[in-house]
């Protein structure tokens, strides 16, 4: 297996560490929630917190995916923006998850976070960033569709 991140490793090692603590899950959404206070309600069904285990153990399979093999989690990060506007969440929160992640393992760690895992969490992020940023907004219309739209909207044959 090659690995598409080359400080793989650290991240991994940090991933590892942590899991030995326990559950980062409400570590995790304390500091989402903290950071992103207006993200609380959308949580509003998650009463046992299932939904945060989830999405943040999606989030962790993502991301040994994408310092690994990457077979999917640059895509998977993409689609996962534009999903998640279609529930509201602007990519601008969404993107920060991943920040919010390193921030309380960070935490979860304190003195046993080492230089190293700050260093691969930093590049990590930007590559992260990178793909973020070149995925098309669905939160933009442009002149043609708004037409086709509103002629949806009104039940006008669009074709």
């Amino acid at each position: 297996m090659t690995n598409a991140f080359a400080r793989a490793a650290d991240i991994e090692a940090s991933l590892e560490a942590v899991a030995e603590r326990g559950d980062p899950t409400e570590a995790v959404y304390a500091r989402l929630f903290t950071v992103h206070p207006h993200m609380k309600p959308y949580f509003w069904r998650d009463t046992n917190d299932a939904i945060k285990g989830e999405m943040l153990s999606r989030t962790f399979a993502a991301i040994l995916d994408f310092v690994g093999e990457r077979r999917y989690a640059d895509h998977m990060i993409g689609t996962e923006m534009i999903t998640h506007e279609g529930y509201d969440v602007p990519r601008e929160v969404f993107a920060t998850f991943f920040t919010i992640i390193r921030d309380s393992l960070r935490e979860m760690l304190g003195a046993d976070w080492t230089p190293a895992f700050e260093i691969a969490w930093i590049e990590m992020l930007a590559e992260i960033e990178l793909f973020a940023q070149g995925t098309t907004r669905s939160d933009v219309s442009n002149a043609y569709f708004a037409a086709l739209l509103q002629k949806f909207q009104r039940g006008e044959m669009t074709a």
